[in-house]
Protein backbone atom coordinates (compact mmCIF):
# COMPACT_ATOMS: atom_id res chain seq x y z
CA UNK A 1 0.00 0.00 0.00
CA UNK A 2 3.12 2.64 0.18
CA UNK A 3 4.08 1.49 -2.72
CA UNK A 4 0.98 2.97 -4.05
CA UNK A 5 0.63 6.10 -2.27
CA UNK A 6 4.51 7.19 -2.61
CA UNK A 7 3.32 5.99 -7.05
CA UNK A 8 0.54 8.92 -6.44
CA UNK A 9 2.59 11.25 -4.81
CA UNK A 10 5.15 11.20 -7.99
CA UNK A 11 2.15 11.69 -10.45
CA UNK A 12 0.50 14.18 -8.66
CA UNK A 13 4.39 15.74 -8.45
CA UNK A 14 5.05 14.82 -11.90
CA UNK A 15 1.26 16.63 -13.02
CA UNK A 16 1.91 19.62 -10.88
CA UNK A 17 5.72 20.06 -12.24
CA UNK A 18 4.38 19.98 -16.17
CA UNK A 19 1.58 22.44 -15.56
CA UNK A 20 3.61 24.76 -13.88
CA UNK A 21 5.54 24.43 -17.10
CA UNK A 22 3.29 24.97 -19.12
CA UNK A 23 0.16 26.16 -18.06
CA UNK A 24 -3.28 25.55 -19.76
CA UNK A 25 -6.84 27.20 -20.30
CA UNK A 26 -9.69 25.55 -19.65
CA UNK A 27 -13.69 27.43 -20.90
CA UNK A 28 -11.93 30.59 -20.64
CA UNK A 29 -10.11 30.38 -17.18
CA UNK A 30 -6.38 31.32 -17.69
CA UNK A 31 -4.22 28.32 -15.66
CA UNK A 32 -0.91 28.59 -14.37
CA UNK A 33 0.79 27.19 -11.66
CA UNK A 34 3.99 28.58 -10.13
CA UNK A 35 4.58 30.94 -13.23
CA UNK A 36 4.94 34.39 -11.16
CA UNK A 37 8.09 33.19 -10.62
CA UNK A 38 10.90 30.95 -9.20
CA UNK A 39 9.12 29.88 -5.84
CA UNK A 40 9.45 26.63 -2.86
CA UNK A 41 6.64 24.87 -5.41
CA UNK A 42 9.23 25.01 -8.42
CA UNK A 43 11.54 22.84 -6.30
CA UNK A 44 9.26 20.62 -4.16
CA UNK A 45 7.36 19.49 -7.23
CA UNK A 46 10.28 17.90 -8.74
CA UNK A 47 11.63 16.56 -5.07
CA UNK A 48 7.80 14.77 -5.07
CA UNK A 49 8.23 13.40 -8.68
CA UNK A 50 11.52 11.76 -8.04
CA UNK A 51 11.10 10.32 -5.05
CA UNK A 52 7.13 9.22 -5.67
CA UNK A 53 7.67 7.47 -8.82
CA UNK A 54 11.22 5.70 -7.45
CA UNK A 55 10.50 4.89 -3.65
CA UNK A 56 6.84 3.38 -5.24
CA UNK A 57 8.30 1.68 -8.56
CA UNK A 58 10.96 0.09 -6.26
CA UNK A 59 8.58 -0.84 -3.61
CA UNK A 60 5.44 -2.05 -6.10
CA UNK A 61 7.31 -3.45 -8.95
CA UNK A 62 10.82 -4.46 -7.50
CA UNK A 63 11.83 -7.06 -4.53
CA UNK A 64 13.45 -3.77 -2.78
CA UNK A 65 13.21 -3.44 0.86
CA UNK A 66 11.28 -0.34 1.86
CA UNK A 67 14.32 1.61 3.74
CA UNK A 68 16.48 0.84 0.43
CA UNK A 69 13.62 2.28 -1.34
CA UNK A 70 12.94 5.00 0.59
CA UNK A 71 16.34 5.80 0.66
CA UNK A 72 16.70 5.62 -2.89
CA UNK A 73 13.39 8.16 -3.21
CA UNK A 74 15.44 10.80 -1.14
CA UNK A 75 18.26 10.70 -3.06
CA UNK A 76 16.43 10.84 -6.79
CA UNK A 77 14.13 13.46 -5.44
CA UNK A 78 17.21 15.75 -4.16
CA UNK A 79 19.03 15.00 -7.14
CA UNK A 80 15.73 16.83 -8.65
CA UNK A 81 15.42 19.64 -7.04
CA UNK A 82 19.13 20.29 -6.92
CA UNK A 83 18.65 20.50 -10.46
CA UNK A 84 15.20 22.43 -10.48
CA UNK A 85 16.80 25.33 -8.46
CA UNK A 86 20.11 25.48 -10.53
CA UNK A 87 18.15 25.72 -13.77
CA UNK A 88 16.02 28.32 -12.08
CA UNK A 89 18.92 30.15 -10.39
CA UNK A 90 19.99 30.13 -14.50
CA UNK A 91 16.56 31.73 -15.72
CA UNK A 92 16.39 34.17 -12.87
CA UNK A 93 19.82 35.08 -13.81
CA UNK A 94 19.47 35.67 -17.57
CA UNK A 95 16.22 37.32 -17.37
CA UNK A 96 18.30 40.59 -16.71
CA UNK A 97 19.18 39.85 -20.31
CA UNK A 98 15.91 40.13 -21.76
CA UNK A 99 15.28 42.86 -24.12
CA UNK A 100 12.67 45.22 -22.71
CA UNK A 101 9.94 47.06 -24.77
CA UNK A 102 7.77 49.75 -24.54
CA UNK A 103 4.27 48.87 -24.52
CA UNK A 104 2.96 52.43 -25.01
CA UNK A 105 0.14 52.12 -27.14
CA UNK A 106 -0.03 48.39 -26.85
CA UNK A 107 -3.48 46.41 -26.79
CA UNK A 108 -4.08 44.47 -24.06
CA UNK A 109 -6.41 41.61 -22.41
CA UNK A 110 -7.44 42.12 -19.31
CA UNK A 111 -6.87 38.73 -17.11
CA UNK A 112 -7.56 40.17 -13.84
CA UNK A 113 -10.44 42.53 -13.55
CA UNK A 114 -10.07 45.96 -12.70
CA UNK A 115 -12.38 48.86 -11.71
CA UNK A 116 -11.87 52.37 -11.34
CA UNK A 117 -8.65 53.55 -9.46
CA UNK A 118 -7.66 49.69 -8.61
CA UNK A 119 -5.30 47.52 -9.86
CA UNK A 120 -5.69 44.64 -12.26
CA UNK A 121 -3.74 42.26 -14.83
CA UNK A 122 -3.56 42.24 -18.45
CA UNK A 123 -1.65 40.17 -20.85
CA UNK A 124 0.59 41.83 -23.77
CA UNK A 125 1.92 40.50 -26.98
CA UNK A 126 5.27 41.12 -27.13
CA UNK A 127 7.76 39.92 -29.85
CA UNK A 128 8.82 37.33 -27.21
CA UNK A 129 5.44 36.18 -26.69
CA UNK A 130 2.80 37.19 -24.28
CA UNK A 131 3.65 38.95 -20.80
CA UNK A 132 1.48 40.01 -18.02
CA UNK A 133 1.61 43.63 -16.63
CA UNK A 134 -0.14 45.11 -13.67
CA UNK A 135 -3.10 47.71 -15.06
CA UNK A 136 -5.09 50.45 -13.64
CA UNK A 137 -7.69 52.54 -15.13
CA UNK A 138 -10.49 55.32 -14.34
CA UNK A 139 -13.08 53.12 -15.96
CA UNK A 140 -13.98 49.10 -15.15
CA UNK A 141 -12.89 46.35 -16.90
CA UNK A 142 -14.03 42.93 -17.09
CA UNK A 143 -12.03 39.59 -17.58
CA UNK A 144 -11.01 39.27 -20.94
CA UNK A 145 -11.69 42.96 -22.01
CA UNK A 146 -9.50 44.50 -24.34
CA UNK A 147 -8.11 47.76 -23.95
CA UNK A 148 -4.53 49.79 -24.73
CA UNK A 149 -1.60 51.06 -22.25
CA UNK A 150 -1.82 54.58 -22.51
CA UNK A 151 1.49 55.81 -20.56
CA UNK A 152 3.56 54.19 -17.79
CA UNK A 153 2.80 54.32 -14.28
CA UNK A 154 6.31 56.45 -12.78
CA UNK A 155 5.95 55.44 -9.30
CA UNK A 156 5.41 51.79 -10.13
CA UNK A 157 5.83 49.08 -12.38
CA UNK A 158 2.55 49.29 -14.04
CA UNK A 159 0.78 50.73 -16.72
CA UNK A 160 -2.19 53.08 -17.15
CA UNK A 161 -5.06 51.67 -19.62
CA UNK A 162 -8.37 53.02 -21.28
CA UNK A 163 -10.84 51.55 -23.19
CA UNK A 164 -10.56 50.68 -27.08
CA UNK A 165 -11.94 53.30 -29.19
CA UNK A 166 -13.95 53.62 -32.60
CA UNK A 167 -15.22 49.36 -32.61
CA UNK A 168 -11.68 48.19 -33.72
CA UNK A 169 -9.87 45.14 -32.55
CA UNK A 170 -7.14 47.84 -31.83
CA UNK A 171 -6.44 51.10 -30.96
CA UNK A 172 -5.36 53.41 -33.56
CA UNK A 173 -2.22 54.71 -32.51
CA UNK A 174 -1.33 50.95 -30.45
CA UNK A 175 0.05 47.69 -32.34
CA UNK A 176 -1.73 44.87 -33.88
CA UNK A 177 -1.18 42.11 -31.48
CA UNK A 178 -4.42 40.41 -30.05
Amino acid sequence: MLGIVLLVIGVVGLLLTLLSLIGFEFASVDVHIGDSGAGLLSVTTPFFTGFGLLAGGLIVFGDVSTVVALGAGVAAGVVLAVAAFAVLGYLVGSEEELPSYDLVGSTVRIVEPVSGGRFGTAEVSTPLGARQVTVTSDEAFAHNDRAVIVSRLDHRDGYFVSPLTFGETTHPEGNDHP
